[in-house]
């Protein structure tokens, strides 16, 4: 047997493929839902507002609620 037909038999393409599709996901909702929330959380603080405080921790726990369901999508494809 060729070593590259070896490769392509031992290679799940698709799961790969789904694993670097919920990575990529995972690191946006991180950066976006979480770095906005950061923000309106200090923002909501210094300014002594409580509906922009409010707003930043549902943003982030938006964001956590996301981040773990990327975990159940990529097990569905796997």
């Amino acid at each position: 047997m060729r070593p590259l037909s070896m490769l392509i038999i031992a290679a799940d393409s698709l799961g790969e493929l789904v694993d670097i599709i919920m990575w990529i996901a995972r690191c946006l909702i991180l950066v976006i839902g979480g770095g906005v929330g950061l923000v309106y959380i200090v923002r909501g603080k210094t300014d002594e507002n409580p509906k922009t405080f409010t707003d930043g921790i549902l943003s982030l726990s938006a964001a956590g609620v996301l981040f773990a369901a990327t975990f159940a999508v990529a097990q569905i494809f796997k």
